[in-house]
């Protein structure tokens, strides 16, 4: 089939008439109408029953419908393969920028002069939106915090552990503190990253808060550091993020070791294939960023 001509099939669909789908495409009426004819001369049965003044799709075109427009995104998804292979080969990775933004840097300066022809795609996700596209097989690797609701599908290499701090605003009344006890924050807002994005997240802190006795006041969720960031910075809450280490502090926001501590995360590299040595070379170059070299 002519994929041009699927198309002008569906845009009728879309449409509801052959004048409306004609206008849409910059068509006439009767070019568009040659394009459904030939189309339906190749597959030698109707896709359209034409009335007098008006058409209707037929139970042929009904299977069109339904499966020509997978097999035009498989097409598009074969090209794009093709073109990838052309190109050289391609890395797909997906990461937390809270987690493993600042690793990914230096380890990716050093891995493109290792693998100049492979063409590493980022993808700033969630913590279950990374997981799941791994699983449909739209990422090649991932970089977040391995969960026991991830089941045997994922397999991880430990690269990091990180301290979760309290981060607070420049002007809270606890931002001068080295350490803060946790009974301190029995009355504080506390803002979250989105539960539906990061399960994990909200277990681990719930845990840690209901371990302590205190059940926090969450005011607020958000889909990722950036907007958390800017909601502990204009005093609107708290919240508990992951240590950035030395000299890697976020604007407007100290970081606060807390008292007790709690459980460090361990940030891990994870795919569902055995991954191939560009990606190995990858998860070296990150384990080598978080140890400082």
């Amino acid at each position: 089939m002519d994929s041009k001509l699927v198309r002008a099939f569906l845009a009728v669909v879309d449409a509801g008439s052959i004048t409306a789908a004609a206008r849409k495409l910059g068509l006439t009426q009767p070019a568009l109408s040659r394009r459904i004819q030939a189309l339906e001369e190749e597959l030698g049965v109707p896709l359209l029953e034409r009335g007098a003044h008006s058409v209707s799709i037929s139970p042929a075109g009904r299977v069109l419908e339904r499966d020509g427009r997978k097999w035009l995104a498989m097409g598009a998804q074969v090209r794009q393969r093709v073109v990838s292979a052309g190109l050289g080969e391609s890395l797909r990775v997906g990461y937390s920028p809270s987690l493993a933004g600042d690793l990914l840097g230096p380890a990716l300066e050093r891995f493109s002069q290792l693998h100049p022809r492979v063409r590493v795609q980022l993808s700033d996700l969630s913590t279950a939106e990374m997981k799941d596209a791994l699983k449909e097989g739209d990422l090649d690797l991932i970089v977040t915090v391995p969960d026991p609701s991830d089941g045997a599908g994922i397999h991880w290499e430990p690269v990091l552990q990180r301290e979760l701090r309290l981060a607070v605003s420049l002007g809270h009344r606890l931002a001068k503190l080295d350490r803060v006890a946790v009974s301190e924050l029995a009355e504080e807002s506390l803002l979250m990253f989105a539960r539906e994005g990061y399960p994990d997240y909200w277990r681990r802190v719930g845990a840690f808060f209901a371990e302590q006795g205190i059940s926090p006041r969450v005011v607020g969720e958000f889909d990722g550091l950036s907007s958390l960031s800017m909601a502990v910075q204009a005093g609107i809450g708290v919240a508990l993020m992951a240590d950035r280490g030395p000299d890697r502090s976020l604007p407007g926001l100290t970081l606060l070791s807390l008292h007790p501590d709690p459980q460090p995360i361990c940030v891990s590299a994870g795919w569902r294939n055995e991954p191939q040595a560009p990606a190995r070379v990858l998860i070296e170059e990150l384990k080598r960023s978080a140890a400082g070299g």
